[in-house]
């Protein structure tokens, strides 16, 4: 796609759909602002497909594209903009998955991406994040990382419906229940160990509760048709009992299935591993640069919107539905 019609495309359709999300950003004071926040919007999902820092971007941006944003702001007015916005880029994600039929999709599939935020997270660095972050283990080779964990849920045709974060170090299960808790009750508070009808497990083992927040509750998204697909990191019977009883949601795992049939669950899964491919490798998933959980908030809306936004424009213009990283060329 050239890039005049992925620049014209994109902001028309965030223009039509921040437009419907205006609700959940309150109304700014003072004089109407010269740059639009639809146009902030459009350059921050314009910035993931960019790669490299968002100074950078901007530079870019106040030549070869002078001609689409005749107006940029400093990279500071730019940071304080985007964060403004951060509600409106997590409406996005569900505004976007409307659009692509996924409350019709026959399944889900959840799973969680490690997202390292500092590469070095001794002394006071570590203010920055407080309690969102912690020092947990992730990815294929399971090795250590000072950072977040992001859990997603994805149709079978790569469409994002909704999201939560927690600390690295929180187990998966709790990151689960978040999710679908807040899609049965938007306002209610994620489980806690004390919520529990027993604080032990059957071994007589003490429950692991989460080790910080799970947040934000905005994210989780609307609960879909079907049951979730997950991996056996997300299997516990009196787990999935709760999930069904107390949010209607089934959930289930390989060991949920005869031997012949788990090569066909792990199949379906594939799909979540694409995804969470593509954020780490395209659009910078691993290290985002956010320097506050504010910042954190933006940057990850931002990732996951840019996804459903791909993945819909690659539909607009027939192109392959996952093809992201070559969607327009400028």
């Amino acid at each position: 796609m050239d890039l005049d019609t992925f620049l014209v495309a994109l902001s028309t359709i965030v223009d039509d759909l921040s437009q419907q999300a205006a609700a959940v950003k309150p109304a700014r004071p003072g004089p109407r602002p010269v740059v639009s926040d639809s146009e902030v919007l459009t350059l921050a999902l314009c910035a993931q497909w960019w790669g490299r820092s968002e100074r950078a971007f901007l530079r870019y941006v106040r030549h070869p594209w002078r001609a689409y944003f005749p107006r940029v702001l400093s990279q500071s007015a730019y940071n304080r903009r985007c964060r403004a916005v951060a509600e409106r880029l997590v409406a996005l994600l569900p505004a976007v998955a409307a659009q692509l039929q996924a409350a019709t999709a026959a399944y889900q599939v959840v799973d969680t991406v490690a997202v390292p935020l500092l590469r070095r997270c001794r002394g006071q660095r570590q203010r920055l994040f407080g309690e969102i972050a912690a020092i947990g283990r992730g990815g294929s080779a399971k090795e250590w990382y000072y950072g977040c964990k992001l859990l997603v849920a994805v149709t079978p045709t790569g469409v994002v419906t909704g999201f939560v974060v927690a600390p690295a170090s929180t187990e998966e299960r709790w990151v689960a229940d978040a999710l679908l808790g807040w899609r049965a009750n938007r306002h209610a508070a994620p489980l806690q160990v004390a919520d529990l009808p027993s604080p032990r497990r059957s071994n007589g083992r003490p429950y692991v509760g989460p080790t910080g927040p799970r947040w934000p509750p905005s994210g989780a998204g609307a609960p879909g048709r079907g049951g979730y697909l997950a991996d056996n990191g997300f299997w516990g019977r009196g787990w999935q009992q709760h999930w069904r009883c107390d949010y209607g949601a089934a959930l289930t795992t390989p060991k949920d299935y005869p031997a012949p049939a788990r090569r066909q669950h792990r199949r379906r899964c594939q799909i979540v591993e694409t995804i969470n491919g593509h954020l780490s490798r395209s659009f910078g998933l691993h290290f985002p640069g956010a320097r506050s959980p504010r910042g954190l908030l933006t940057r990850l809306a931002a990732k996951l919107a840019a996804v459903n936004l791909g993945r819909w424009l690659n539909h607009l213009f027939d192109r392959p539905a996952l093809a992201f990283a070559t969607l327009f060329i400028g």
